[in-house]
């Protein structure tokens, strides 16, 4: 069994055996996040030091001996009673400043692998390009939030834009690699949850965009088959990404990518780790592909990994949920039809 403990480490100092835990990382988010929680007896007010984090302290999260985030603080709260006294730590990955500050910035003509390492070049977030990207003609904010600009351009380009270990973020594909690791149900997790979330489906998508340079109106539309009523979503192309595909396309990726996520599984793998080919064992990871196997769905099939969160608690102990989903969800492909029925959702529990 995977006993690695979580740890944080900042100016020479460790801290672990916390005993609440929740890391989250997710493709669709620019900022992993921490929360860690601890009460123990005694007054422990330190002088009112606490454990000497300030607003400007970086700290390195590690699972075992392995980094898997490094964060900010975003709160750090000290619960002081007569008998004994609690920690409660809030943080996110560096990519944070570009989440919560608005920004202004006009870039033409440049390639998106550029405009990324420009706008994290200013905000002193690490970034690493693993794409070649198409030129954005126009990208323009005028105080906006940087991470809505470059999410959306991002996704335009078939392209995922997340964090990294050492807090900064990568410019990625969806990987293609083979399962790290296969999953069944019975043997390798005892609980998951089916989602099928309807609300994300639409029955007309519609793109539309001004070509300013012929003085033209443009727009793309599709349908969702699978929705009989009348449920549109229309979307304007904003200027960070409609050099990156025409409004058809545009269309058709958002209908594929929304049918795709509607559907996915999320496990509750116990342990924080897996035993890889080599033997050794690493932390679960998002983007990477997992062979999921529950017969009683009909499901066998290699699924990616969108979302992981590493928690802990007195009740459940070490737990890793993985919410996993066709690759189709990333990339706007054709959803592939499947043999399973319209889905249920809830938890199964092995008796």
């Amino acid at each position: 069994m995977d006993e690695a403990l979580a740890e944080i480490r900042f100016d020479h100092q460790r801290y672990g055996y916390w005993q609440r835990v929740e890391i989250r990382e997710s493709v669709d988010d620019l900022c992993a996040a921490v929360q860690l929680g601890i009460a123990r007896p005694g007054s422990g007010a330190n002088g009112g030091s606490g454990m000497g984090i300030t607003a400007n302290t970086v700290i390195d999260v590690l699972i075992g001996d392995e980094l898997v985030t490094t964060v900010r603080p975003d709160d750090n709260r000290r619960r002081v009673d007569p008998t004994s006294h609690g920690i409660n730590f809030h943080a996110r990955s560096l990519g944070r400043e570009l989440v919560d500050c608005q920004y202004s910035k006009t870039l033409s003509g440049l390639k998106l692998s550029e405009i990324v390492k420009r706008l994290c070049a200013t905000f002193k977030v690490p970034v690493k390009i693993e794409a070649d990207t198409p030129v954005v003609p126009n990208f323009s904010m005028q105080c906006e939030v940087p991470a809505n600009a470059l999410i959306n351009a991002v996704r335009a380009a078939n392209l995922l834009l997340y964090p990294r270990p050492d807090g900064g973020l990568v410019l990625t594909s969806p990987t293609d690699a083979p399962p790290v690791a296969t999953l069944q149900y019975g043997m390798h997790f005892q609980v998951y949850e089916v989602i099928d979330e309807y609300k994300l489906r639409f029955s007309d998508y519609v793109i539309k965009t001004f070509d300013y340079s012929s003085d033209v109106a443009i727009k793309g539309a599709i349908k969702d088959n699978g929705i009989t009523f009348f449920r549109p979503m229309h979307i304007v192309a904003d200027r960070h990404s409609n050099g990156l595909g025409g409004c058809e396309r545009r269309a058709t990726l958002e209908r594929n990518r929304r049918q795709a996520r509607a559907h996915r599984i999320e496990l509750e793998v116990p342990g924080w780790r897996y035993q890889g080919a080599d033997e050794k064992w690493h932390p679960w990871s998002i983007n990477t592909q997992v062979r999921v196997i529950i017969p009683e769905e009909d499901i066998d099939g290699v699924f990616l990994i969108g979302e992981r969160t590493f928690r802990m608690d007195d009740k459940h102990g070490r737990v890793t949920l993985l919410q996993v989903m066709d690759r189709s969800a990333f990339m706007g492909e054709e959803k592939k039809k499947s043999k399973r029925g319209a889905g249920v959702r809830g938890k199964v529990h092995k008796k």
